[in-house]
């Protein structure tokens, strides 16, 4: 790490104030303005389960959490947006620690029917890991997976996720996951959103 790299804290300031580029999707630091639609895919059925929700989000509630959030200096939370400015769900990276050695991803959703169009989730989580190891100079990433979600379970062993443990929350069992950064190697999936965004250019720019 270079010795006069900035502070964690500074650093996660800085990545706030602007959005981290991808080649299908990228990642906008979150704003009140996106706090309808997060809400609206946090309280569909499959979302709630599998982020085992208590209760269903409110306008009132998420304005709380986004005053409290603005407040830390551990927390990254973005939109996913597609390049058609469409917002195909959201993502986060927190509890970064100050000496740099993990943090952790979660609070994943997305659109069921958006996210069906393209490798939008896999290029979000390949941005924010990213941000994680090359921007962030973590040593680890952590994650916990509902022992029932298969779909992210499949997404974490294809970036390179190992099973680290488990443990329950309010009488759900999560599996636990580790990336450490020496172990992160996205550049074959990253050819996957290349391909797609290619495709889709080629498609947008054929005569009609």
């Amino acid at each position: 790490m270079i010795a006069d790299a900035p502070t964690v804290a500074r650093a996660v300031c800085a990545l706030r104030r602007a959005p981290v580029r991808g080649h299908v999707i990228d990642l906008v630091p979150y704003r009140a303005a996106h706090h309808e639609r997060v809400i609206a895919l946090r309280n569909t059925e499959r979302a709630s389960y599998f982020l085992h929700q208590p209760a269903p989000l409110t306008r009132e509630g998420q304005a709380g959490w986004f005053a409290s959030y603005l407040n830390k200096t551990d927390d990254l939370q973005w939109a996913i947006v597609r390049k058609d400015g469409a917002v195909v769900g959201a993502t986060a990276l927190y509890g970064i620690a100050d000496d740099r050695s993990m943090a952790e991803k979660g609070r994943l959703v997305a659109d069921p029917l958006l996210s069906k169009q393209g490798p939008y989730v896999l290029e979000a989580e390949l941005l924010l890991l990213d941000v994680a190891f090359a921007r962030l100079d973590l040593r680890a990433v952590t994650t916990c997976v509902r022992d029932d979600n298969g779909v992210m379970q499949h997404i974490n062993a294809r970036l390179g996720f190992e099973r680290s443990g488990q443990h329950v929350i309010r009488g759900v069992e999560y599996f636990d996951y580790r990336l450490t950064a020496d172990r992160y190697a996205p550049e074959p999936l990253r050819a996957t959103a290349v391909a797609w965004a290619q495709r889709t250019s080629r498609t947008q720019g054929a005569p009609r």
